[in-house]
């Protein structure tokens, strides 16, 4: 077997994607992320793995693939893996979500990364909270319109429409045929212009294989497509009928939404408010002005949390948060004027409704993908419990980052792959039934021959 792939992450799984490319003696890593659900069994928010173990804890349940020429020396140090140097030639990052991302940590930083400008802005953003997977690693950046090669393989980026800026697909020219992966997508976000484009280029490139996500793919699957103006809207429909305070959560790196409910509040007569990591995120990618994101200030104003003696001096804030002090908005000033803000929450940060102590009669909004484990809607719960507790309405107003089953299986079969392999799925039994082409059912860490 000359060319293969291998499925170490995202089989029957949604999110963990890690996906090995072999050519001879050329070997590309596509994703090497968290899955949501992963270790589930052993783990939770009270039960962690240990950082000092490096990849030792998660190599004990069989959450990380043991790849010989992979990880750091620092990632094996307390573990019976012997370090080599690296036998992987390149990572390639299709997008900054966790579940693509989130492992990197561990990876030998000799490994070159390649991903999407906008993906290393935002990485340097991140960087700046100590929050960055990517710290260490040489950063090769695209954009789409760009060819590289690692070995004899060529890849060639090609942009989709994601609930994050910097969504990528991937296609991979092999000496044995062209691999097609899509990463994540959708079609109906503000770029889904842009997915349409990578199913064009995919399919010129007459690919053997296609590694699909199907996230969305379901029984019940009804095909609902909410795209962002509809958020939009629905927000701004709800803060105008609504004469109390309105927050919500959502994902702080959908700069879609972000940019939604600025819509939404401009209209409704409000001021929308975010938390310092977002506002450094928008902060760093105001750089690029193809992304046109809210502008910090003018636009969007920065929530200033209590920290250390809680009196807001300077003292108290690290050095990346003390330049939206000066223009912040703290817990008095919204409960002094509930009626004027659209505030984001994290649900980490929702005690901060204890210090706003805001009237009852206000509104949540769930901006994110409902619950579909037994943590996620335990976490669901906790935030319901919250909102009740201060007398508030719930809403749940959110546009998917993915595409529904019959958008997946509209790429599928415009793509015209002479293989199909479903991953960053839990129902890529559904795969058949979208398509005459023939479907491969993954089996994690089992390579699967191109021709």
């Amino acid at each position: 077997m000359t060319v293969s792939i291998t499925c170490y992450g995202g089989v029957n799984e949604i999110g963990g994607n890690k996906v090995l490319v072999v050519d001879g003696d050329a070997r590309v890593l596509l994703d090497f992320g968290a899955g949501f659900s992963e270790g589930g069994d052993f783990f939770n928010s009270g039960i962690l793995p240990r950082k000092v173990n490096g990849a030792g804890d998660y190599f004990e349940f069989g959450l990380l693939p043991e790849i010989v020429g992979l990880y750091s020396e620092e990632a094996l140090k307390n573990t019976e893996v012997r370090y080599e140097p690296p036998r992987v030639d390149a990572l390639l990052l299709s997008h900054y979500h966790t579940d693509h991302t989130g492992r990197v940590d561990l990876v030998d930083p000799k490994i070159p990364v390649y991903c999407g400008e906008t993906t290393a802005l935002i990485d340097s953003a991140y960087a700046a909270s100590g929050a960055s997977p990517l710290k260490g690693h040489e950063l090769r950046t695209f954009r789409t319109g760009d060819k590289f090669r690692v070995g004899h393989i060529e890849v060639r980026p090609v942009h989709v429409d994601h609930s994050i800026p910097g969504a990528y697909g991937f296609i991979v020219d092999t000496s044995e045929g062209t691999v097609v992966y899509t990463g994540d997508f959708r079609f109906h976000g503000p770029m889904g212009s842009m997915t349409e484009e990578f199913v064009e280029l995919a399919s010129a490139a007459q690919p053997t294989v296609l590694l699909s996500e199907g996230t969305r793919v379901a029984d019940d699957a009804d095909g609902t497509e909410l795209k962002e103006s509809d958020v939009a809207l629905q927000t701004q429909k709800l803060l105008s009928r609504n004469g109390h305070l309105v927050f919500s959560s959502f994902r702080g790196n959908d700069l879609d939404r972000v940019s939604s409910f600025f819509d939404a509040c401009e209209k409704a007569g409000r001021r929308l408010v975010v938390s310092m990591k977002v506002a450094a995120l928008l902060d760093r990618l105001s750089d690029d002005k193809r992304l046109g994101v809210p502008r910090l200030g003018r636009d969007v104003s920065v929530y200033i949390r209590r920290k250390g003696k809680g009196a807001y001096d300077d003292g108290d804030y690290r050095k990346w948060e003390r330049k939206f002090l000066d223009n912040g908005v703290t817990a008095s000033d919204i409960r002094a004027k509930q009626n004027e803000f659209l505030l984001h929450l994290d649900q980490w940060t929702l005690p901060e409704l204890i210090d706003i102590h805001p009237d009852r009669g206000g509104a949540y909004i769930h901006a994110t993908t409902e619950a579909f484990n037994e943590e996620g809607e335990r976490d669901e719960q906790v935030i319901r419990n919250w909102v009740e507790h201060y007398g508030f309405s719930y809403h749940q107003i959110h546009a998917s980052g993915h595409a529904p089953m019959k958008r997946v299986a509209e790429l599928v079969n415009g793509v015209g792959a002479r293989k199909v392999v479903p991953i960053h799925t839990e129902r890529a039994d559904l795969f058949p039934s979208m398509t005459d082409t023939k479907v491969h059912q993954p089996v994690k860490g089992r390579p699967i021959a191109i021709g």
